[in-house]
C-alpha cells in the first residue's frame, strides 16, 4: 500500500528524561502548550516565568535576569490605557495597579530563579527572528502592548547575532546549573503579519543559529518540533481556526513524539497519569449512586499506589480531590 505521509521518526538522543526532574519551559505559545502537556501529567514545571515570548532577544534576556534575580521597580513600569505594562514581560502581567503588577512580576522571578537552579531540562522555544526595538528606550521589547507603531524600529535578526548572545548565554546557564541540558523548538505557529515568504525566512534563521548552538555545546539538543508539525502532520485539520496555531491534535501528536526521550519508568508514568487524569475529568450522570462512590473510592486507592510507586511525584492534589469527594457523599 503506497505511503501518504513522510512520518519522522525522531532520534533517541544520548540522555533521558525522567518523571521526577525539573523542566522549565521558555518562549513561544508552544512552549506553553508543551508544558502545559508536562504539567497536566504531573511533571514538575516551570512555565514562561515572563509570560509567552517570541523572539531570541527577549528570551535570552528573560534567562538572564532569571539567573540574576532581577528585581523590577516603579521605573521599569510604563502606563498606558488604563494598565501598568513591562516591555519585558507578556499582557498577563499587565495591572491597573502598579504595585499588584510588580508584585506579580517580582514573585514570578523569583520562582523562576530558584526553579532554575535546581532544573535538569530547559525548553527553549523559538517563534520569530524579527524584533521590535523602542526607539525611546532603545531595546528589544518583549510585547508591544498596543504601542502605535511608529513607536518602534522592527528588523529582522541575522544567525549570527542569534548565535553570538546564545553562545554567552549558554554559557552563563551551565555555570549558573551545571547539570542543566538545554532543548531548543522552533514554534511551528506561523507568523503571518511576515507574510508566507517572510515567516518561511524568520524561521529558517532560527533554525540554521540553532543547528550550530547544537554543533558547540554538548548540553544543547534540538527538538523537532517544527518539523513534525509543517512535514509530516502537513494538514490543516491539526490548526486552529485562524490557521495559523496549532491546536490540541497537534499538541497531542508532539506529545507523543517527545515521549521517544523518557525512560522506560517515565512512559509507565505517563500512562498511569493519563488515567488518572481521566478520571479526574469524569462527570458521572448520577453522583448519588453507589457505583460512583465505589468509583471514587477506587481511585483514592489508585492514587495513593501512584504516591508509592513514584515518591518523587505530587499526586497531593488528586488524592486530596478524591477524598473531598468521598467525603461530600458521605455528608450528603
Amino acid at each position: 500500500m503506497p505511503r501518504f505521509r513522510t512520518e519522522i521518526q525522531v532520534s533517541k538522543p544520548t540522555f533521558q528524561i525522567n518523571y521526577s526532574d525539573k523542566i522549565c519551559f521558555v518562549g513561544s505559545c508552544f512552549a506553553e502548550a508543551i508544558g502545559e502537556k508536562f504539567k497536566e501529567s504531573r511533571f514538575i514545571t516551570n512555565i514562561n516565568p515572563f509570560g509567552i515570548l517570541y523572539n531570541p532577544v527577549s528570551i535570552a534576556r528573560s534567562l538572564e535576569m532569571l539567573m540574576e534575580q532581577t528585581i523590577f521597580n516603579e521605573k521599569d513600569l510604563h502606563f498606558k490605557s488604563g494598565l501598568w505594562h513591562s516591555f519585558s514581560h507578556h499582557g498577563k502581567f499587565s495591572s491597573p495597579d502598579k504595585d499588584l503588577a510588580l508584585a506579580q512580576i517580582n514573585k514570578s522571578i523569583n520562582d523562576g530563579t530558584i526553579f532554575l537552579k535546581n532544573a535538569n531540562f530547559l525548553f527553549i522555544t523559538l517563534g520569530t527572528s524579527f524584533v521590535y526595538e523602542h526607539k525611546n528606550l532603545e531595546m528589544v521589547v518583549s510585547n508591544c502592548h498596543k504601542y502605535p507603531s511608529d513607536t518602534f524600529n522592527r528588523y529582522r535578526l541575522e544567525v549570527d547575532e542569534i548565535v553570538d548572545q546564545y553562545k554567552n548565554l549558554i554559557v552563563k546557564l551551565l555555570v549558573f546549573n551545571p547539570k542543566l541540558r538545554i532543548i531548543f523548538t522552533v514554534s511551528p505557529v506561523r507568523h503571518w503579519k511576515d507574510g508566507a515568504h517572510g515567516n518561511q525566512v524568520s524561521k529558517a534563521v532560527l533554525l540554521l543559529a540553532i543547528d550550530q548552538l547544537e554543533q558547540l555545546f554538548e548540553n544543547v539538543s534540538y527538538f523537532p518540533s517544527y518539523e513534525l508539525v509543517l512535514d509530516d502532520l502537513r494538514d490543516y485539520r491539526f490548526f486552529a481556526e485562524d490557521l495559523l496555531h496549532t491546536n490540541n491534535l497537534a499538541t497531542d501528536y508532539i506529545w507523543e513524539k517527545i515521549q521517544s526521550w523518557f525512560n522506560d519508568q517515565t512512559k509507565q508514568f505517563c500512562k498511569d497519569t493519563d488515567q488518572l487524569i481521566k478520571a479526574r475529568n469524569h462527570r458521572p450522570l448520577f453522583p448519588d449512586s453507589p457505583e460512583y462512590s465505589t468509583f471514587l473510592e477506587s481511585m483514592l486507592e489508585k492514587v495513593n499506589l501512584l504516591i508509592e510507586r513514584y515518591p518523587n511525584a505530587n499526586f497531593i492534589n488528586d488524592r486530596d480531590l478524591f477524598t473531598d469527594r468521598i467525603s461530600e457523599l458521605t455528608n450528603y
